[in-house]
């Protein structure tokens, strides 16, 4: 029997080269001929644009999402949302970058008040294990990293034995170290847009 109905609103583990530690939104279109797989659509991923292939609402310039046939062990539930005012240092988290959620840990959160408007602005300083490299964002681009385990989701609480990095007092050398590499690669530390070629 099924796991997933048509229409079901999930996310697809990144199973291929350099999307290790990823998630992408998605939603079931149907279940294939075969029981462990389902077509299903991208909410974030654009169709390419081959020439030879270009809908009639590629000429529109409207969006086609990507559909793709999945294996079910890459399929997830779409995770609940878990509402949190601020995040500390050691949390797993997810964070949206490159049309996807990539997992990660927070490695320092520094607070900013705008000097005109008096608000208050957070940004949170993300180590990735899958490229050992930390980027700052900006507190929404983050939620709290879920695993689904035996049919329920589990929080994935402050646990520094699976940090495979050792933090250090102050992670400004290794900030500045992070903003080496990315202006090296055409990219400013903080912008939410890094290759997926990197990975």
């Amino acid at each position: 029997m099924s796991s997933f109905c048509d229409g079901d609103e999930v996310e697809i583990i990144g199973h291929e080269d350099g999307l290790w530690g990823s998630y992408y939104e998605a939603k079931i279109i149907k279940q294939t001929e075969k029981e462990d797989e389902f077509l299903i659509e991208y909410k974030t991923l654009i169709e390419d644009d081959k020439e030879d292939e270009i809908t009639e609402q590629q000429k529109d310039g409207a969006k086609v999402f990507l559909q793709e046939t999945v294996n079910v062990k890459y399929i997830r539930p779409a995770p609940p949302t878990i509402e949190v005012s601020k995040f500390k240092i050691n949390d797993e988290v997810d964070v949206f970058d490159n049309d996807g959620w990539w997992v990660g840990r927070v490695t320092r959160v520094s607070e900013n008040r705008n000097k005109y408007t008096g608000s208050v602005f957070t940004r949170c300083y993300v180590w990735f294990d899958s490229t050992m490299e930390e980027i700052d964002y900006q507190f929404c681009k983050l939620r709290i990293h879920q695993e689904r385990t035996n049919g329920s989701w589990v929080k994935q609480e402050n646990n520094k034995t699976k940090n495979k990095r050792k933090f250090v007092k102050d992670s400004s050398v290794l900030h500045q170290e992070t903003k080496k590499i990315h202006t090296g690669m055409g990219t400013e530390v903080g912008c939410s847009s890094w290759t997926v070629e990197i990975y």
